[in-house]
């Protein structure tokens, strides 16, 4: 048998050790930690992308790293440079028109696809390219220009990593200079950077083939173009190919390294460790410490590896509102180092993401000077429980009760048990909207602000009111995100408010009302999921059949028949719209009676925002507000730990 872990799936004899002391890791607080903003960590999740650009205010150093070991590059100038791993890649269109070039590369992003602007020069004409993609096999380049040529029209070809070298030479501006004197005779050449004992050799390879055969047919021609080189087959296998892309307006341009997918490039700032680096590709966000750029699972990583506690400056940030109470911040630093420290090295080439799938890191730009305080005051402090760092769990809210490991992953957590949490802070700033009747006897909601009330009741004592604004959105529930549209009320239209309700929030919330069919559909799509028997017929009885100690949902039945879910937090992806699931499982399920429905209509009514095990965020918040520090919030949250460093 075996049962579900935070999304891996461990063996019952695992699950104990997890919970126990978490994973022996591989860094401890204090040490470095090495973050992967892009990577494939070969468990489902594929955040990669084909190419990555980077960069500074002032300028970066680049080391090659290869079999041979490390290499300082020169120094190529500017503050920006792309990076991209030397493989098979598509050449979308090769025209001499800017405009032309930017339509087609504005084609492929239009369409999801990525088409940089490659500049080169052929017999004395500048020409751009439309590159895409980066593929480790032909035949994966080859498919997907057959989609791309469907796509926008165009005939993409596709290229290789196979070239020939021409020679080497004794510096960079004489390996441009030869490569000048093939673009000038029409054949694609570029100035390669050799890692070579710590040295850099300079070369010049021409071509861009899928083929070694194809790329000696190329060197044959060159042969009688340029005279009085020797070609061969490059030997090196830590090179970086020196390529150029327009960025920004066609006359500005950066380098772009196309490494060996044997090596790795480091990058620094130039300006120190006090700098930050940007990285165009995750919403150009700037980060501390280096980069790390190499080939990992068939594509582009990229690594930032920083201290642990500059780390967390940026996670602390990026997890809780820099003005809330330090005590409330420092008890996530304290969670968000346990975390990081909990995960050992998880992918092998760093030990955690920068995403929620362990917890959000977003730079330097979340950083202030009361997160820095919070991280320095709890400086290498990490929650130990019998002796090994605990999975330190945290979430937006928990409804006013935190769960039990039962309640979510069906197994207790020695370490994590209901508790107490003032969780309303969210609910008491909220908006108000009322639910509101109409006369053809149909329900939906308006905001408060909408709307001005008469003063006069109808004969069921409610109150009534007249919609003030032209073109009102009558709403399935109390917000404008999640909430569809139902019809549009016109100015003077008169309304009866049944209740009002907190616009939705991180303690509160309302889903749907889901019709039958809409039910039956989400129900029967997770038990094609889970590989479990549908539902007969039309769901027509929904009913919550167990709840867990905090009171969330465990068990549920429609038509009389169990709902299966590997795990009860399984419930709120159930039970979802679009990719959005429901907030949490604590929750009822009210039968909404419409007389403009021929079945009844499901409304999800519940509290808290996360899966409840471990620290609410918000309710961190409440108990520094009320003079807590953030080891007594810990201790509250967390039972038989202790705070050590």
């Amino acid at each position: 048998m075996k049962k579900k872990w935070m999304g891996t799936v461990l063996s019952v004899g695992l699950i104990t050790a997890a919970l126990v002391g978490g994973q022996v890791p591989a860094n401890a607080a204090g040490d470095n930690i090495r973050v992967a903003l892009f990577v494939d960590t070969g468990q489902g999740y594929r955040g990669v992308v084909p190419s990555i650009t980077l960069t500074t205010e002032k300028g970066m150093e680049v080391t090659l790293a290869g079999p041979g070991g490390k290499t300082a590059l020169p120094d190529l100038k500017g503050d920006a440079a792309r990076y991209r791993v030397d493989e098979y890649h598509l050449v979308v269109a090769e025209t001499n028109d800017w405009n032309r070039a930017q339509q087609v590369a504005q084609q492929m992003s239009q369409r999801k696809y990525e088409g940089s602007i490659q500049v080169a020069s052929r017999n004395g004409q500048i020409v751009y390219q439309v590159v895409s993609g980066s593929y480790d096999t032909y035949q994966a380049a080859a498919t997907q220009a057959k989609t791309v040529a469907q796509a926008i029209g165009q005939n993409p070809l596709v290229k290789g990593p196979f070239r020939m070298e021409a020679g080497q030479f004794k510096s960079l501006n004489e390996a441009q200079k030869w490569q000048a004197a093939f673009e000038q005779k029409g054949i694609p050449a570029y100035p390669v950077l050799l890692a070579d004992d710590g040295k850099v050799n300079y070369a010049v390879w021409i071509g861009d083939e899928i083929s070694y055969d194809a790329a000696s047919a190329l060197a044959a021609r060159a042969n009688g173009a340029v005279p009085g080189l020797t070609y061969h087959v490059p030997s090196s296998q830590s090179y970086v190919v020196l390529k150029q892309d327009v960025y920004g307006s066609p006359d500005e341009t950066i380098w772009k390294y196309v490494f060996s997918p044997q090596a790795k490039l480091t990058v620094e700032n130039k300006a120190g460790s006090e700098s930050t680096i940007g990285v165009v590709e995750r919403d150009q966000r700037t980060y501390r410490g280096e980069m790390e750029l190499s080939e990992y699972n068939g594509h582009l990583t990229l690594v930032n590896e920083l201290p642990m506690e500059e780390y967390l400056y940026g996670v602390v940030g990026s997890e809780m509102a820099p003005d809330w109470p330090l005590e409330a911040l420092k008890t996530q630093a304290v969670l968000s180092r346990t975390r990081a420290v909990w995960q050992g090295n998880k992918y092998g080439i760093a030990n955690v993401s920068d995403t929620v799938i362990e917890q959000a890191y977003y730079g330097f730009a979340k950083e202030s000077e009361a997160v820095r305080e919070a991280v320095d005051e709890t400086k290498d402090e990490v929650i130990y429980y019998q002796g090994k760092p605990a999975e330190s769990l945290f979430y937006s809210n928990a409804g006013g009760m935190t769960a039990d490991g039962t309640e979510v992953w069906g197994n207790p957590v020695p370490y994590l048990r209901p508790v107490t949490s003032d969780d309303t802070y969210p609910m008491e700033r909220a908006n108000v909207w009322y639910r509101v009747e109409l006369s053809d006897g149909s329900t939906g909601y308006v905001r408060n602000d909408l709307v001005s009330v008469t003063g006069a009741a109808n004969g069921k004592g409610q109150r009534t009111a007249v919609i003030t604004t032209a073109n009102t959105n009558l709403r399935s529930g109390p917000s404008t995100t999640l909430h569809r549209v139902l019809s549009t009320l016109p100015n003077g239209a008169e309304v009866t408010i049944v209740s009002e309700e907190a616009e939705e929030n991180a303690y509160s919330w309302t889903r749907g009302p889901y019709t039958v069919a809409e039910v039956t559909a989400m129900i029967n799509a997770s038990q094609d999921k889970y590989k479990a028997p549908r539902i007969p017929g039309n769901v027509t009885s929904l009913k919550v059949t167990a709840r867990g100690p905090s009171g969330r949902v465990i068990a549920m039945e429609a038509n009389g028949k169990p709902i299966a879910a590997p795990s009860p937090d399984t419930f709120r992806s159930i039970f979802q719209q679009g990719s959005t699931p429901l907030r949490s499982t604590k929750f009822e399920v009210e039968v909404v009676q419409n007389s403009n429905q021929a079945g009844p209509l499901f409304l999800f009514r519940g509290t808290g925002y996360g899966h409840g095990l471990g620290v609410s965020q918000y309710g961190a918040r409440a108990m520094a507000e009320n003079g807590y520090d953030y080891r007594q919030i810990l201790q509250h949250y967390y039972q038989d730990v202790t705070i050590e460093k």
